[in-house]
């Protein structure tokens, strides 16, 4: 049985309070560390406070740094619970992964750049350095920049395995860390190319920042496109634990999971998992 279905029958299967009990079971309290995945981590923080309005005595701080800090966290024990924004490797299946939405990875723009979308075939060229001018793609006379992120970020892990690539191959002019260096970087470059979470992009843009996402193979990012699988680039949004999560973080993974997180879920632009 795979270990996220185990999961849900453990959870499913914990002891309730009996009918007859008199006493009200203890409020919850104690402290949450939640780290890694930077597409995840303003969603989490969201969902964190709304916890928090419901069980006001568990301190709850999220941190970013990456897929593979929410890994290696989880894994030592460091962090309760680890963020994910892809898929766990066979070294990995030690954690109990919970997906709590769906998301995508798309490339984007400035919303300057005349460029709308590209084939897999000259986004791979792109980011390998052999299409290295916009003119080339129908856009201006300018050299590409290149966007790539920092090791250990979900959607550097999802964009080199979509182009059967090493992380490595990518040539890139910049390498960045949590999404929001990334938008700030193609916002003030038109010639930059990046690739960004594609609920993070929607959300931005809806904020008035000036970049686009480029369609491939004709097909557009968004959620109508992750929800029906017809966008590739797309993965799971997990949250990690060691061992079968208990007390507070059994709790708020289960808070995750509920009706009630939907409108954060969907407020970031992600797509409920359980849709």
């Amino acid at each position: 049985m795979k270990r996220e279905v185990l999961l849900c029958v453990l959870l499913a299967a914990a002891p309730l309070p009996a009918l007859a009990q008199a006493t009200a079971p203890a409020p919850l309290a104690g402290r949450l560390l939640i780290t890694g995945s930077s597409t995840m981590a303003p969603m989490v923080a969201e969902l964190g406070k709304r916890f928090r309005s419901q069980h006001p005595g568990v301190v709850i701080t999220v941190e970013a740094g990456g897929s593979g800090r929410g890994v290696a966290d989880a894994l030592a024990g460091k962090a309760d619970i680890g963020m994910a924004s892809r898929e766990l490797n066979p070294q990995e299946k030690a954690l109990f992964a919970i997906p709590i939405a769906r998301d995508g990875v798309a490339f984007v723009v400035h919303k300057d750049n005349p460029v709308r979308g590209l084939t897999k075939a000259q986004a791979l060229a792109v980011f390998t350095g052999r299409i290295a001018n916009w003119e080339a793609l129908g856009g201006s006379a300018a050299r590409i920049e290149v966007v790539t992120r920092t090791s250990g970020h979900g959607s550097l892990d999802i964009v080199s395995s979509y182009f059967g690539i090493a992380p490595e191959a990518i040539k890139a002019a910049y390498a960045m860390g949590d999404s929001a260096e990334v938008q700030r970087l193609v916002a003030a470059n038109r010639n930059a190319i990046a690739f960004l979470s594609a609920g993070a992009t929607d959300d931005a843009m809806q904020k008035g920042l000036p970049f686009k996402p480029l369609a491939l193979d004709g097909k557009t990012p968004g959620s109508g496109s992750i929800r029906d699988g017809t966008w590739p680039l797309s993965r799971p949004l997990n949250l990690l634990t060691r061992r079968v999560p208990a007390g507070a973080a059994k709790a708020f993974i289960e808070f995750a999971l509920s009706p009630a997180a939907r409108e954060v879920i969907l407020k970031y632009d992600f797509v409920p998992y359980l849709n």
